[in-house]
């Protein structure tokens, strides 16, 4: 990541170029602000430290919040107790450095803001009792904590995890482009060196008329080299991982393309006449020496066979690495076990996991919301009912808080908006939108805030609201009579997308509180959208049936359409969404969910999960390895598919 400054000038210079002088400016402030500094590591860390040094509690936690949700959430399952670890010694050492400086009243200010989130942890259990306690670096609870070893090992620790996390990261195409081109142009030497080596004349040497004795049988040089030109051709083991599992798997393997080639079959087929009209023994078995015009020509023979046998082995390694691919993109989700959830009595039209897949939320039309855990086994953790009394209760939309995952917010057809407790099972707040239905409701991923489309069927906004203070902060900007019925954050909050019933998408900037893109996508409405994993593009879903993905940073560009007989259009819950990759799309249908290869079509569709009448919503966890597929259905059962990625 050490060019991107390199690649920010570049940016700027063609933006200047251009004469995109607003573009520029703005471009110019987000750098300023940015809170990955350029992903640099060293910045980071200092950035943080300043914060625990003038006891800026507030800046600390939002900048690890901003770090957890841009790069840790993407790790797999078994970094979380890692990441936590790291984390509790982050605070642990501002918690020192105010102990140090005698700052009593900031290790209280600590505690009375981070004891909700603290207090059921057993590693804090202790450090409860540190304001009450004198010369705590003499405790030997404390003790390891106040000295220098300790503090600088936590610095490092932290230091190698964000590079090594900066290191793994898959960059953007303009990163890159620079990288293969270098490779390109040394490829290009490399064949052109080859191709001069091949035109050189061939010098044949003579053999004099000696007695060559007994030809040991040694094996054929080609042979030797075809197995280290077809190692050679295998990636850098540092550079991709998964190398060492093919190479480890052609050694010695059945399926080797080395150990199964005819060629050796054919050499031993060939060296055995060659050997025996070479000897030609007489009577009193002395050898017969062979012309020397004869060897030459069986030289040259031998010289024309090597040739071919090069090309050959140049079409064997061509075959090897086209049946490499073709096994790679071949292997795809294996089904591991499924379980499903039935304590709903109504059709489920909502459901949710949390960041860490831990918990699901899932919401029918009779207003019940479940809070579950979908493994080992589904079982129920709390439950939500809605306070109004009537037949039009159902939950039309539900998220969880990104930055806490013990919070949730749900909306219904009767305009109410809660706000939930999972852990102490209570409802904490209410917003009322008298005679009107929540449509979407979306949790920023970087603030406390969230965006909810409200309409009493004459009039229809989307609202910005703050979600501890409870105030509507903003009215975002729509187009007069138009519905939004979907709308997706990108990863830093700032730009919202959102699907409108007459089949437009609009993108708001957040920082300037405009719409900055207002394109016509499709001729129906679009009644689900989604962001791909790489934040570049979206999918859009609409009334018709259609799926669609389009480029986000080229003005809506087309990159695939499809559209595949659903029955199910109504627009409820999520009815589609990505794994981790964005190479496979989860597919609400009639019968179930259905894994596709995308683009989406019947001739890509990898894997059938099945089990619904009627699928009306459906989530993909991909918190761990082993990722974890929700699917809501009409008869009131929410289905668990667990999957072994590939």
């Amino acid at each position: 990541m050490s060019h991107i400054q390199y690649v920010d000038e570049l940016v700027k210079e063609y933006l200047l170029f251009r004469g995109f002088s607003q573009t520029l400016k703005a471009f110019d402030n987000d750098l300023k602000t940015e809170k990955e500094k350029g992903f640099r590591v060293d910045k980071i860390v200092d950035q943080l430290m300043q914060y625990i040094f003038t006891y800026d509690l507030t800046s600390l936690r939002e900048l690890w919040g901003h770090l957890d949700i841009r790069l840790f959430s993407r790790l797999e399952n078994h970094f979380t107790p890692a990441i936590r670890k790291l984390e509790n010694a982050v605070l642990k050492m501002y918690l020192v450095n105010a102990a140090v400086n005698n700052k009593l009243d900031r290790i209280q200010e600590f505690f009375s803001k981070m004891a909700p989130e603290l207090q059921g942890h057993s590693e804090w259990k202790e450090w409860f009792a540190l304001p009450f306690i004198k010369n705590p670096e003499e405790n030997p609870i404390y003790s390891a904590h106040f000295s220098r070893q300790w503090q600088d090992t936590m610095v490092v620790s932290l230091h190698n995890f964000l590079a090594t996390i900066f290191q793994c990261m898959p960059q953007p195409t303009l990163l890159t482009i620079d990288e293969d081109t270098n490779k390109l142009k040394r490829l290009q030497e490399e064949n052109e060196a080859l191709r001069q080596k091949l035109n050189e004349p061939i010098k044949v040497e003579t053999i004099s008329d000696v007695n060559p004795g007994p030809v040991p049988q040694y094996p054929s040089m080609d042979d030797v080299m075809d197995d280290f030109y077809i190692i050679a051709q295998e990636s850098p083991l540092m550079e991709n991982p998964k190398t060492l599992r093919s190479l480890i798997k052609n050694i010695g393997g059945g399926s080797s393309p080395i150990l199964n080639r005819k060629s050796a079959t054919n050499v031993k087929k060939h060296t055995e006449p060659d050997m025996t009209s070479t000897k030609r023994t007489n009577t009193k078995g002395r050898l017969n020496s062979v012309a020397k015009t004869e060897v030459v020509a069986k030289r040259s023979i031998s010289c024309d066979s090597r040739l071919t046998s090069t090309r050959k082995r140049d079409s064997s390694i061509d075959t090897t690495v086209e049946r490499k691919t073709k096994e790679k993109m071949e292997s795809t989700y294996i089904l591991l076990s499924q379980e499903e959830y039935t304590e709903h009595k109504a059709s489920i039209i909502q459901c949710k996991s949390n960041a860490s897949g831990s918990y699901v939320a899932t919401g029918d039309i009779d207003g019940v919301i479940k809070v579950w855990t979908p493994i080992p086994s589904p079982k129920t953790v709390t439950t939500f009912s809605s306070p109004v009394a009537n037949t039009n209760k159902a939950i039309t939309a539900l998220d969880w808080i990104a930055k806490n995952e013990r919070y949730f917010l749900h909306g219904d057809n009767n305009g109410i908006i809660q706000l939930h407790d999972t852990r102490d099972c209570k409802t904490l707040w209410e917003i009322q939108h008298e005679g009107s239905k929540i449509i979407t409701l979306l949790c920023n991923p970087t603030d406390s805030t969230f965006v909810c489309s409200v309409t009493d069927f004459t009039e229809s906004k989307l609202l910005l609201y703050d979600i501890k203070s409870m105030k509507l902060e903003r009215i975002l900007p729509t187009e007069q009579d138009v519905i939004a019925l979907c709308s997706a954050f990108n990863h830093n909050g700032q730009l919202l997308i959102t699907g409108m019933s007459n089949g437009n998408v609009l993108i708001h900037d957040f920082r300037q509180n405009e719409i900055i893109s207002n394109f016509s996508s499709h001729s129906s409405a679009v009644i689900d959208i989604e962001l791909i994993n790489d934040f570049n593009n979206f999918c859009t879903r609409t009334q018709d049936g259609k799926l669609c993905q389009r480029s986000l940073n080229h003005s809506g560009k087309i990159l695939w359409e499809s559209k595949i007989k659903i029955e199910n259009n109504a627009y409820h819950g999520k009815l589609f969404t990505f794994d981790q990759s964005g190479n496979y799309m989860l597919l609400c249908t009639q019968n179930g969910g259905n894994i596709y290869k995308t683009p989406p079509s019947m001739q890509t569709k990898v894997l059938e999960l099945g089990g619904h009448k009627g699928t009306l919503c459906c989530d993909w966890s991909s918190a761990n390895q082993s990722g974890t597929c929700i699917t809501g259905g009409a008869e009131g059962k929410a289905r668990v598919s667990t999957l072994l990625s590939p």
